[in-house]
């Protein structure tokens, strides 16, 4: 088992911390965040190297707070890291949103959009083929009055990250038949429909395709007895992931590409699999083995692009995704208390053992620093920690927020007192 050395001592913070999690949506201000709100006002005009940001925190000494930019329009922050943006979406109506597009390096404007839908519009970012896209979507009743009830809808508006002007139309505008929910699914946008049929949605292009689940059995070398229904969990470049829809789910397979059996010798395929953007990180353990396998899978062949041996029973949940982070440049991934060097094939592990306190980890940099959260102690809870991803050593961080995306040499950070997004560079 690749166990880094660790070299973690007493930290003694600004002020205490008050929660831990890395996910989407968690309170912790050191977490790579997903939805925050705050009030508008104009971007800086002038160049970032010239301004001291009016919010000082206290971040990583990566970073150099006298330099950057700030802004507190409200919406959800949603990364570009590919497009060198960052988009902020402000839900309007009951039909309506707005999309600002910012550039990473100035905080100035690129581009905005109104989108309209029939219901909450909703609203995330999709990256295939090494571009950015902007989603908007919405289920509801098209038509209904005080007398129809109108024709159920699901309307997706696709948008290049990289745009200019003050009223940018989407390159794709979709309106399909029935209500559905749409989601990223790494490779591709997924819309479910009910339980049995899916569609996934082409950002580039534009073109559908759906499945009629009930037709989509696992293959006969898979599992000789799979309970319960079929579920699209991800899109790959080969076609949609299916997994048996039980809890834990263990049979995985892309019709006619490849099956999650032939990465175990454990004859009841014990596999987890969670997307993280367009990559797909698995667990499982093989026959009579003391430890598990985490690693990181090619969405198209499944095959392995970078691996490491772990404690066993540190298992991948539904939602573990959500606090999974990928460097900008694509060659660090981090989720939970495992980080890949997928340049090398390599990998390391955190987690808790009978020797060692576990790590959990949030964000990584292109540089391979990546950041988390160490075991509170009596004198201070949820201790900040750098770790070097060439050698793994863990270090302590005196630093209080982490960034919840790094990208174009820059850090974009949450201050939650005063809902501000803050763009520092790295210190030369």
């Amino acid at each position: 088992m690749n166990r880094p050395k660790r070299a973690l001592l007493a930290v003694v913070a600004a002020g205490l911390l008050t929660s831990c999690g890395g996910g989407s949506g968690s309170d912790d201000p050191g977490a790579p965040h997903g939805p925050r709100t705050g009030t508008a006002t104009p971007s800086p005009s002038t160049s970032p190297e010239r301004v001291t940001p009016k919010t000082q925190l206290s971040v990583p000494s990566v970073y150099d707070t006298t330099r950057g930019w700030e802004s507190d329009l409200p919406g959800t922050q949603i990364p570009l890291p590919h497009s060198g943006a960052v988009a902020v979406f402000r839900e309007g109506g009951r039909n309506d949103g707005t999309f600002t597009v910012l550039d990473v390096t100035s905080g100035k404007t690129l581009w905005k959009s109104e989108v309209k839908g029939f219901g909450l519009v909703s609203a995330f970012s999709v990256t295939v083929q090494g571009k950015d896209y902007l989603v908007a979507s919405a289920s509801g009743a098209k038509g209904a009055d005080i007398v129809s009830k109108g024709r159920e809808v699901t309307t997706i508006d696709i948008f290049p990250a990289r745009a200019a002007g003050d009223n940018v139309t989407p390159a794709h505008h979709l309106e399909l038949d029935g209500e559905g929910g749409v989601s990223n699914g790494g490779g591709g946008l997924l819309a479910h429909f009910d339980e049995d049929v899916v569609m996934t949605v082409d950002p580039v292009t534009g073109a559908t395709k759906t499945y009629d689940l009930r037709k989509m059995k696992p293959p006969a070398s898979e599992c000789t007895l799979c309970l319960g229904s079929t579920k699209a969990v991800a899109v790959t470049p080969r076609g949609p992931l299916l997994a048996t829809n039980t809890q834990p789910r263990r049979h995985y397979w892309v019709p006619g590409a490849w099956s999650g059996g032939t990465l175990t010798t454990d004859r009841e395929n014990k596999i987890f699999i969670a997307p993280v953007k367009d990559s797909l990180v698995a667990q499982w353990r093989d026959e009579g083995a003391p430890n598990d396998t985490w690693a990181v899978l090619d969405p198209a062949t499944g095959k392995i692009r970078a691996k490491v041996d772990c404690a066993p029973d540190q298992r991948v949940t539904a939602d573990d995704s959500k606090g999974a982070s990928l460097s900008a440049g694509g060659r660090y991934l981090v989720r939970s208390h495992t980080a890949f060097d997928l340049d090398k094939g390599t990998g390391h592990c955190f987690e808790e053992t009978d020797q060692d306190k576990p790590v959990h980890l949030t964000g990584v940099t292109d540089d391979g620093v990546a950041f988390g959260i160490g075991a509170s102690t009596a004198d201070q809870a949820d201790p900040r920690v750098t770790i070097d991803l060439a050698t793994g050593q863990v270090q302590p961080g005196d630093y209080i927020v982490a960034p919840f995306a790094d990208y174009s040499g820059y850090g974009l950070f949450w201050d939650d007192a005063t809902n501000t997004m803050v763009a520092y560079p790295h210190a030369k």
